[in-house]
């Protein structure tokens, strides 16, 4: 008797190409949608940090439009679980990978919003002061646009695992065989 399963799995389609695709949409997508929500919503709803939920809402919504698309393309519309996780780990690391640049050019050509993120973190870091003595040398202010950039896309690559999860739980229609 096997302690752990072993499952045999087939790819049916071209999963690194159209992660590749729908990542790069993806990650348009979320910095279009955050610098729309700098530009249309008021300051008390607007996002005070890089890791953001509207970002991750936008993430989410394209794993599941891009796993539907590529489920109706495949003959039969099998898909598995790992290769519904396969292709949304693609779109997560470049969507991230652009969401997190976006952030970084954002942040260096305007300053008024690296500004508004160190003063979101001010703040927290304000009303946490006696919980936290971990950061007591380090400021908001001196982080750069480059630390802001590698914050939302770091958090937004992490994020992206769990959304990958759920979305690879939701689209798939096969279940894998277990080997003998």
């Amino acid at each position: 008797m096997r302690i752990i399963k072993r499952y045999s799995s087939t790819i049916y389609g071209q999963y690194r190409s159209t992660g590749l695709k729908y990542g790069l949409w993806v990650g348009l997508a979320m910095s279009a949608f955050v610098f729309l929500a700098f530009m249309l919503l008021p300051d008390s709803i607007q996002p005070h940090a890089p890791e953001n939920y509207y970002g991750d809402g936008v993430m989410l919504f394209g794993m599941i439009l891009a796993a539907y698309r590529y489920r109706q393309n495949l003959p039969d519309h099998h898909v598995t679980l790992k290769e519904i996780m396969l292709l949304c780990l693609w779109i997560g690391v470049v969507a991230s990978t652009i969401y997190g640049i976006y952030l970084w050019l954002h942040c260096s050509l305007d300053d008024h919003l690296c500004q508004r993120f160190a003063d979101s973190w001010i703040t927290k870091a304000a009303t946490n002061a006696a919980e936290d003595t971990t950061n007591q040398g380090l400021t908001a202010t001196q982080y750069t646009a480059g630390n802001w950039g590698f914050i939302g896309g770091f958090r937004s690559a992490v994020i992206s695992i769990i959304l990958n999860l759920f979305t690879a739980l939701l689209m798939r229609t096969e279940k894998a065989p277990v080997r003998k």
